[in-house]
């Protein structure tokens, strides 16, 4: 099968330095396994999700029920003090007031994951965007658009440029951030440009600005310096109106950027959670003691165990995913979109920029717009 066109622009991109040689193969390798990620274990994610979503519970509420049941039939006194715990009204009122905490919890993960993924799919197709209105603007002139030639990592060589390999940086480090995880520069696609790499640390490096204790996060730091190289395109073109597009668009990526921040970053009272859980145990354990033990006695241990699986299971396992960036692409129960739209944007924007620019823009040149008067007059007869 034959190679993309941006595969096969050039036969050799490699630096002829040995020591820069390596680096650029080590950041070519790195690019190939950030853009053919492994297919996704079904199997595993599923058995990851009962054994960190349900087995905790389930092994939890047999190992209490069962306790329950030992004392009950070994411990003289211990039914008849078991049944002054039948109380119907409190146990209905705990278990109802418990299912609607659960619903309410389930439902709010599973809205933070949506919203998530919706912005993230705005902030990918916003950076896309972005590139188009630069490649409109491209002057061959301006060192932020030149044509680079580099290792794809696979053999051959693909094309790109400054703005592009900023560009496509920018979703893995809002999916890295999102994940918790510290962002290492040259696993980024600005990793095969050594200057791209010394300007991000220099941006996120603990007091490099000038006052500041902390540092620039990777998302400010990259936007930064989109904004920089934006502004050296424009320079001196007289295209106002065309670079406040550009500025716009700008503007969409940091706003499907804040939505993110803000929906993964929220998290609700501490107390909420841990009274969540206590009113569930408190519901499950007087069930165990008052009907489940007395009624139905060792069968109490399997039957517990259910009550958990329909309940507090689903709330353990939307838990799991209310932040899909913080899953692994070879192992999640749910489609992997985050790194989908990282890898799908990346190769867009690689796109965009590989192809040579049909009608290149020139440098607009001061005085070469401006109209010569006519060698002779024009008069306009009417009829005589």
């Amino acid at each position: 099968m034959a190679l993309p066109a941006y595969k096969r622009a050039y036969v050799n991109c490699l630096p002829t330095d040995q020591d820069k040689r390596g680096v650029a193969l080590e950041a070519a390798e790195k690019r190939r396994k950030r853009l053919n990620k492994p297919s996704n274990d079904w199997c595993m994610a599923i058995v990851m999700d009962i054994l960190f979503g349900a087995g905790p519970w389930i092994a939890g509420t047999c190992a209490v029920a069962s306790a329950l049941y030992a004392i009950h039939e070994n411990v003289d006194g211990a039914p008849a003090t078991y049944k002054t715990f039948d109380a119907p009204l409190a146990i209905g009122a705990i278990s109802t007031f418990s299912a609607f905490l659960l619903v309410s919890k389930i439902q709010a993960n599973l809205a933070c994951n949506y919203n998530i993924v919706t912005e993230f799919n705005n902030l990918t197709g916003s950076l896309v965007n972005l590139a188009l209105w630069v490649k409109s603007q491209m002057v061959s002139t301006k060192r932020a658009v030149d044509a680079l030639s580099l290792p794809d990592g696979s053999g051959g060589c693909y094309r790109t440029n400054l703005v592009g390999m900023t560009l496509a940086s920018v979703p893995y480090a809002v999916k890295y951030v999102g994940r918790g995880v510290k962002i290492q520069p040259e696993g980024l696609p600005l990793g095969q440009d050594r200057n791209l790499v010394r300007k991000y640390v220099e941006y996120t490096t603990k007091g490099s600005v000038s006052g500041a204790a902390g540092s620039m996060t990777p998302f400010a730091a990259l936007v930064l310096m989109i904004g920089e190289q934006i502004d050296q395109i424009q320079r001196s073109e007289k295209k106002d109106s065309e670079y406040a597009v550009l500025f716009a668009q700008l503007n969409s990526v940091t706003a499907a950027e804040g939505a993110i921040s803000a929906t993964s970053g929220y998290n609700p009272p501490y107390i909420m959670d841990a009274l969540l859980f206590l009113v569930f145990i408190l519901y499950l354990g007087l069930a165990l003691v008052s009907d489940l033990i007395p009624n139905n006695g060792a069968n109490a241990i399997w039957i517990a165990a259910i009550v958990a699986l329909c309940t507090i299971v689903f709330f353990q396992i939307s838990d799991r995913y209310w932040n899909p960036m913080a899953l692994r692409s070879k192992r999640s129960g749910q489609v992997p979109m985050i790194s989908q739209m990282c890898v799908s944007t990346e190769l867009a924007i690689t796109a965009i920029f590989s192809r040579e620019n049909v009608y290149p823009l020139q440098p607009f040149q001061e005085g070469a717009a401006e109209a010569q008067p006519a060698s002779t007059p024009f008069l306009l007869r009417l009829g005589q």
